[in-house]
Formats: C-alpha cells, structure tokens, sequence
C-alpha cells in the first residue's frame, strides 16, 4: 500500500509526533471495528502493522541521511 501510493500525501507528510497519534487512533478504531465484526485479532493486527509499516518506511531515509552524515565526519577525522 505504502509503496503503490494508495495513502494520502496528507498522511504521508506528516511529522513523527502526529503520525504516531494518527496511528493509535487508527488503531482503536480498528479495535472497535474488530470487535463489531467478531474478529479483532485479525482487524487489529493488520492494522498495526500497516500502522507500524508507515512509521518504519516514513522514517527510514531519515535515519540513512544521518547515519551518511555520521560516517562522512568519522572519515573525515
């Protein structure tokens, strides 16, 4: 889904703080929505690991980007 860009940009720009509240608001939704539907394993673990797939990919090239900049002073010295 991530990499389809199914999600919206809105979503995908957001900063760690929001999108981590975004998420656990996803996730009690999809509690709830489990529990109506009589299988919350099944609704709830999907979306926590679409949830955390997001966090993991959205920050991804953030902490490549500092570990580059952390090798290149490491050289450089």
């Amino acid at each position: 889904m991530i990499e389809k860009n199914w999600l919206p940009k809105k979503i995908l720009k957001l900063r760690l703080l929001p999108l981590c509240a975004v998420s656990i608001a996803m996730i009690i939704l999809a509690i709830i929505v489990g529990i109506m539907s009589h299988s919350p394993i099944f609704v709830v673990g999907s979306m926590t690991i679409l949830c955390g797939s997001l966090i993991s990919w959205r920050y991804r090239t953030f902490g490549a980007g500092v570990l580059e900049k952390n090798e290149k002073s490491e050289v450089r010295n």
